[in-house]
């Protein structure tokens, strides 16, 4: 029997959307950073990465999840700050496996790093952190 493993990634974007929306975060949230960023942003950006991970037995994978938070300037870094924040709670919260359609088996806390900040060259700033996940494939 053939198990594919979820597509996280579209799942936690829209996740994350979701709880955005909820939480009043007037956010776009995206798979892919566009090509050409027009500073300043009309709305902070979020973007959510699969960096993929090993098949831990048949049907279930491990996964490392990517997550970029670009919002406010250089000057002004608290916007971007306190996003990823927020999101590093929302993706790290161990009750990710009993949201309803949740492809996450569990959190893995010990692979799971930041918000930091990264370098920029645009007027912009930019926060990091990582997530780790145990993930159920399906077939």
């Amino acid at each position: 029997m053939r198990v594919e493993p979820p597509d996280l990634e579209l799942w936690l974007t829209e996740y994350v959307r979701t709880a955005a929306l909820a939480a009043g975060h007037d956010v776009d949230v995206d798979r892919v950073e566009p090509a050409e960023l027009e500073i300043p942003l009309e709305r902070p950006l979020i973007i959510i990465r699969d960096d993929s991970g090993s098949r831990l037995d048949h049907t279930i994978f491990g996964r490392s999840v990517g997550a970029t938070v670009l919002a406010g300037s250089k000057r002004n870094a608290q916007p971007a700050a306190d996003l990823a924040r927020w999101l590093a709670g929302l993706l790290l919260d161990d009750a990710l496996p009993l949201v309803d359609g949740s492809p996450i088996v569990s959190v893995e806390w010990g692979g799971s790093n930041g918000p930091y900040a990264v370098q920029e060259t645009l007027d912009v700033a930019r926060r990091y952190l990582t997530a780790q996940y145990v993930v159920a494939g399906s077939w």
